[in-house]
């Protein structure tokens, strides 16, 4: 197989999507002042569902959230909360929903929905595939401090001229958007000399000749999407392969591939072109990509994702196609629905 640099892999450029957040955790640690003040207020703090508590740090698994990777912007919901006891008198704090671009942390006081601090700025950080946003001073809102103040009946006791807490979330995405690789096909041979046997030729459409025998092409992605768990994604390039036969003049075009790792599926833009007519065959699936014997390596640090070696076989259509163009009489057909096309191997490297 191609070592991938030697492929030429275009730099696509950065977009500024946001990105679905499927895990994390967020770290809401309390000012150490205030923190003093609460225990000697009598105030007790506590976790409510998921959340966890230690020392003067509340955790809190994200359950959702958007974010664009690179600047940091916008927003992550958090699972669970915390409790404030004092005496017979209690506030829970839920929902907490941190947003970057409006610079506030939000949730439910007792069950009412309100803003609870604001801030004056943040620091993201690429962390792997996903990110880390650190807050280093939350305020408590005039009406969010008035509200726990009366709640837990501690006048004075939370000032929103006082820093409230810090916060650290770190989280990965669903998937990142594709900044650069390439896709590799290598045609397998015995289905090549059938096709030769036949007058036919493999010719390459915008795509590098890595190797003659069995012919191996690649080019550079276009688009995609790297999922890190590899539980689907996609890549696409411009590149394609053509099979044609001198006499009579007969093309059979795949043009722009894409690979699908969510269907398992090798598929291109397909036409058949006899004579100056050209027959166009839509986009269409052109083969089964079988990854059991495949060589799959994630690199969370460099946001990579290779995989080599994947089977590919000729779907139905696919092989119609060939047979259409280049069976010598009907009942002859030159391949069959299965047949290997080749091997597939693919490199993504995430934003």
């Amino acid at each position: 197989m191609l070592a991938l640099g030697l492929i030429v892999a275009l730099a696509l450029p950065a977009g500024a999507a946001a990105e679905p957040v499927v895990k994390g955790k967020t770290h809401l640690v309390l000012d150490q002042a205030l923190a003093t003040a609460l225990r000697l207020g009598g105030v007790r703090v506590s976790k409510l569902g998921e959340a966890t508590f230690q020392g003067r740090t509340i955790s809190l698994p994200i359950e959702a959230g958007e974010i664009e990777l690179d600047s940091g912007l916008g927003s992550l919901q958090q699972e669970g909360g915390s409790r404030l006891t004092a005496g017979h008198r209690a506030v829970e704090l839920t929902a907490l929903r941190l947003d970057t671009e409006k610079l506030v942390l939000s949730g439910r006081i007792n069950g009412r929905r309100m803003q609870i601090a604001g801030f004056a700025g943040y620091r993201a950080k690429r962390n792997g595939f996903g990110d880390t946003i650190e807050i280093t001073a939350l305020k408590l809102r005039p009406a969010a401090a008035a509200t726990l103040n009366r709640e837990l009946g501690r006048a004075g006791l939370f000032n929103p001229r006082a820093p409230f807490a810090s916060l650290s979330s770190s989280f990965k995405p669903q998937f990142d958007t594709v900044a650069g690789g390439a896709l590799q096909v290598a045609l397998d041979p015995l289905t090549l000399t059938k096709l030769r046997a036949v007058g036919v030729t493999p010719l390459p459409f915008e795509a590098a000749t890595i190797a003659t025998e069995p012919p191996t092409y690649a080019a550079s992605l276009s688009s995609g999407a790297i999922y890190p768990d590899l539980r689907g994604g996609s890549a696409s390039v411009d590149m394609g392969i053509r099979f044609q036969r001198e006499a009579p003049r007969t093309v059979v075009s795949w043009l722009d591939l894409s690979v699908s790792l969510d269907s398992n599926k090798l598929s291109a833009d397909a036409s058949l072109t006899r004579a100056a007519a050209t027959s166009p065959k839509g986009t269409t699936p052109i083969a089964a990509l079988d990854f059991s014997g495949a060589t799959a390596r994630i690199d969370p640090g460099k946001r990579t994702v290779s995989i080599t070696g994947a089977r590919a076989m000729l779907e139905p259509a696919a092989a119609a196609l060939l047979n259409e163009a280049f069976a010598k009489a009907p009942g002859q057909p030159v391949v069959a629905s299965g047949d290997p096309l080749g091997e597939v191997s693919l490199w993504m490297t995430g934003r």
